[in-house]
């Protein structure tokens, strides 16, 4: 099939995702009143959305029975730029097309880039030049993806400046861009703001360290910019509840997300504008050491994560992580599986520690909204 010319692909983009989203002003409006015609409202004070990179999520069988419209994907912040024929590219915008063809909102992250990396093997963190263009190159190519996380997970240790300072450390040696890190993550999301101003930009996109100073070192830097959405992947608060029962119960510091909206409600009150999206949250099947907790585990836990905006009306959205893991064997899935789905090798291998392409109790924790449980 013949590659669709720069001007083309930018119109199919267009049209595939307006089709379901309109401008991110109106991103807000539903969020404390559910799922409109499924659930009860009495039963759902929050919105769910899936965060997943797989276009075979939104294909498979069991999606539409899911009651989810929203869905979260992470891209290179250089998608844009890369030849039509790329193969992350290709991905993402079959990704694109899929959530397209279920009505399902998209929510789109940028991240680091596998094409950039330092000596010493992790990530390197954009310029703020190589940003600027990046981004205005996804914004003209994507001009109707309005909902953007500016940056994931800029407190995670895989990326560095050009300097070789962390973009994850939070003190400054000097308080410029090549120097310090919160300074150049806090930049992203004032750059992407100022290039979409129709956007509904998440601040953050925080990873799962409770209390961590890098939030206040960046929101210094947001200068006189006040989020209307913040982001944090609370991921630690369910591995805590999945390893030891912990609740996250008042005055927990090893809380992430009450150590986190107690925070933002600490600052002065030109901070009070912001919602807070849990937007990459999950509960083991099996996790990265090969445990495998199985299913009255992962389902009680994905309970727990649904409780997790009894902590502050603020907490509006929760993106569960994920569906399924895609693999090519049972020996190349992934060994951290959070999946409400359990994977489907392509080759037929069985798993060994479950049954492939079951559906799990925890599906159907997602589906009803069921926050009951231990």
């Amino acid at each position: 099939m013949a590659i669709p010319s720069r001007c083309k692909r930018r119109q199919l983009m267009a049209l595939v995702v307006a089709s379901v989203m309109g401008c991110g002003d109106g991103v807000f409006e539903k969020e404390v009143h559910g799922e409109e015609g499924t659930v009860p409202r009495s039963l759902v004070d929050f919105a769910v959305g899936i965060s997943d990179s797989d276009a075979e999520t939104f294909t498979h069988p069991a999606w539409d029975g899911l009651n989810v419209k929203r869905a979260r994907v992470v891209v290179p912040y250089d998608v844009a730029q890369r030849p039509a024929n790329d193969a992350r590219r290709l991905k993402f915008e079959a990704w694109l097309q899929a959530t397209a063809a279920k009505a399902v909102e998209p929510y789109v992250t940028l991240g680091p880039s596998d094409l950039r990396k330092a000596a010493n093997g992790k990530y390197l963190a954009p310029t703020d030049v190589e940003f600027r263009a990046a981004f205005e190159s996804f914004h003209a190519t994507y001009p109707a993806i309005t909902l953007v996380g500016a940056w994931n997970e800029p407190n995670f240790p895989n990326s560095v400046l050009q300097s070789g300072v962390p973009l994850d450390q939070p003190t400054c040696a000097s308080e410029d861009l090549e120097n310090c890190g919160p300074l150049r993550a806090a930049f992203y999301y004032r750059l992407v703001v100022s290039i979409c101003p129709d956007c509904t930009v998440a601040a953050g996109e925080f990873d799962a360290t409770p209390n961590d100073p890098y939030w206040d070192r960046y929101r210094i830097f947001l200068r006189s910019h006040r989020p209307k959405l913040w982001s944090i992947h609370p991921h630690h608060d369910a591995n805590r509840y999945q390893a030891s029962g912990a609740h996250c119960v008042p005055g927990d510091q090893g809380c992430t997300t009450r150590t986190f909206v107690n925070w933002l409600g600490g600052l002065d009150a030109s901070w009070d504008v912001g919602h807070i999206w849990l937007t990459e949250v999950g509960a083991f099947y099996r996790n990265a050491d090969g445990q495998v907790f199985g299913d009255v585990s992962q389902r009680d836990t994905t309970k727990f994560i649904l409780r997790l905006p009894n902590l502050s009306g603020r907490i509006t959205r929760i993106y569960y992580y994920n569906s399924a893991n895609q693999c090519s064997t049972a020996a190349n899935c992934a060994m951290q599986d959070r999946g409400i789905i359990a994977p489907e090798p392509w080759d037929g291998s069985p798993l060994g520690y479950d049954t492939a392409g079951r559906i799990r109790p925890s599906y159907a924790v997602l589906r009803d909204r069921d926050t009951n449980g231990p």
